[in-house]
C-alpha cells in the first residue's frame, strides 16, 4: 500500500473519531490556470456541537504583479444558520499577498479587503490581515506550517477578530493534496474574547 492510500485510511477511519464533540469544517479547493491566469473555487462546510451552521461557496482569479507578487479578486456567498433559516452575506473582495522564501520557511502575508452586503444589517466593510509560514522540508512527507490572521472592522473601528491555524500537507495524490489543520478562531463580544470555532478541518486541493 503506497503511503498516501496509508494516510488516507488513517484518514477515513480517525475522522469520525476526531470529529466527534469538537466543531470541524471540511473544504474543498479548485485551482486551475487558463490563459495565464489563476483561477480557483471553494466550498467550506462547518460544523459545531449543534450542527450544519457555516456554509461558503467562493470564485476568483489571481494574476501576478511582480516576482514575489501577487493580486486577486474573488466573489464569496456565506449562509449561516440563525434561528432555523440560512442567513445570506454577500462578500465580494480584493487582496494583496507578498511571498519571502528563507532557507527553512515560505513566508506569505495577505492583505485582504471585503465588502460585507448582509442581509437584515447594514453593508460593512472588514480588512483581514494574514501571516502564514510553511516549511520548506518534508518530514515523513509532511509539510507542516502555521499563520495568524488578523480582522479589522472598519464598521466599528475595531480588530474584533483574530484566527490561528497550524496544519499538515499531505502528498499529492490521484484526488490532489490533502491537508489537515487546527483552525482557532476568537472574536471580541461585549469587550471580551470569546471562542468562535476551534476545531480540525480537512481539506482537498485539486
Amino acid at each position: 500500500m503506497s503511503i498516501i492510500k496509508k494516510y488516507i485510511l488513517w484518514g477515513l477511519i480517525l475522522f469520525p473519531l476526531l470529529s466527534q464533540g469538537i466543531d470541524h469544517s471540511e473544504k474543498i479547493v479548485i485551482k486551475k490556470t487558463l490563459l495565464g491566469l489563476n483561477l480557483s473555487g471553494e466550498t467550506d462546510y462547518r460544523t459545531n456541537k449543534t450542527g450544519l451552521f457555516y456554509r461558503h461557496y467562493d470564485f476568483g482569479v489571481t494574476f501576478p504583479l511582480a516576482k514575489t507578487w501577487s493580486a486577486a479578486i474573488q466573489y464569496r456567498n456565506i449562509y449561516v444558520q440563525k434561528d432555523g433559516e440560512w442567513v445570506l452575506e454577500k462578500r465580494p473582495h480584493a487582496q494583496i499577498q507578498k511571498t519571502i522564501d528563507t532557507n527553512h520557511l515560505k513566508w506569505t502575508i495577505k492583505s485582504r479587503q471585503e465588502y460585507r452586503v448582509r442581509s437584515g444589517r447594514d453593508d460593512a466593510m472588514r480588512n483581514r490581515i494574514r501571516v502564514k509560514g510553511k516549511s520548506n522540508k518534508t518530514f515523513y512527507n509532511l509539510k507542516p506550517y502555521f499563520g495568524n490572521e488578523f480582522f479589522y472592522d472598519m464598521e466599528k473601528n475595531s480588530y474584533n477578530k483574530n484566527r490561528f491555524t497550524f496544519g499538515l500537507d499531505f502528498p499529492k495524490g490521484k484526488l490532489g493534496v490533502p491537508t489537515i489543520y487546527y483552525k482557532y478562531d476568537v472574536s471580541l463580544s461585549d469587550e471580551k474574547w470569546v471562542t468562535a470555532f476551534a476545531g480540525l478541518v480537512f481539506q482537498i486541493t485539486i
